[in-house]
């Protein structure tokens, strides 16, 4: 249960075009190429999701809360509108609520980044979730072609292959290649929305790949139903019952 959760939550690391103007792609210097994140201090949301590993398939409903650069939440129900698992994300943690086996877990970014062989972070997982540049524009080389800009960008042993809308102005696609261990993710975002003024991806599909078949790959796809930025603070609320046994 605690691996298919935090696969469910990095895949979800790893959410037809918007015609709104948005923006120049380019800025005064023409040189700098320019996507704008979602501004808000807090946002929830409600998402359906799918999970294949090859080895376990599942379809629930996730209940998202966002505050920015800080928390993310993530509340998990399968069919039955029964919540299984409980997930907060701070900027070094990973914490999972079992509810149904009464189990919970936690986890450095370390750790996770050692298990799955990417180095994860928050601002990693915040920024798949919103869409958002993994790694910004440095006046790097860059193509044009109808529908796309598109460049390459390195950190570390990271290549971060972006896909930029010619008409949304916002990522479109990523492909992150580890050089040290031949592993991919591959992001795909589509239906830009609209909400309060700013533009989120409406739906998000993952593809963790890894090297000549050491793990089957992993399929996570994300199709958001409601957001809302929120005028106000909301809560992140993830307590352990003492009878919860820590694995």
């Amino acid at each position: 249960m605690n691996r298919l959760i935090v696969m469910c939550l990095i895949g979800a690391i790893f959410l037809s075009s918007c015609n709104r103007k948005i923006g120049a792609i380019f800025g005064k210097k023409k040189d700098n190429l320019e996507v704008v994140d979602p501004d808000f201090e807090y946002l929830s949301a409600k998402a359906k999701f799918k999970f294949d590993d090859g080895e376990k398939s599942v379809s629930a409903t996730a209940n998202f809360r966002i505050k920015k650069d800080s928390i993310i939440w993530l509340s998990i129900t399968p069919g039955l509108g029964i919540e299984v698992s409980r997930v907060l994300v701070d900027t070094e943690n990973v914490f999972v609520l079992d509810k149904i086996n009464k189990q919970y877990y936690e986890y450095t970014f370390e750790e996770l980044s050692k298990e799955y062989d990417f180095d994860f972070n928050f601002q990693m997982i915040q920024s798949v979730l919103l869409g958002n540049l993994l790694e910004p524009y440095k006046k790097q080389g860059y193509e044009k072609s109808d529908s796309y800009f598109s460049y390459t960008a390195s950190k570390g042993v990271y290549l971060f292959h972006n896909f930029i809308g010619a008409k949304s102005m916002k990522l479109e696609k990523v492909k992150v290649f580890d050089e040290g261990t031949n592993n991919t993710i591959s992001v795909n975002y589509s239906d830009f929305v609209l909400v309060d003024g700013q533009v989120f991806p409406n739906e998000i599909s993952a593809v963790i790949d890894y090297e000549a078949g050491t793990k089957p790959n992993t399929e996570v796809n994300i199709t958001y139903n409601k957001m809302v930025i929120e005028d106000s603070p909301i809560s992140f609320p993830y307590a352990v019952p003492s009878k919860y046994e820590k694995k």
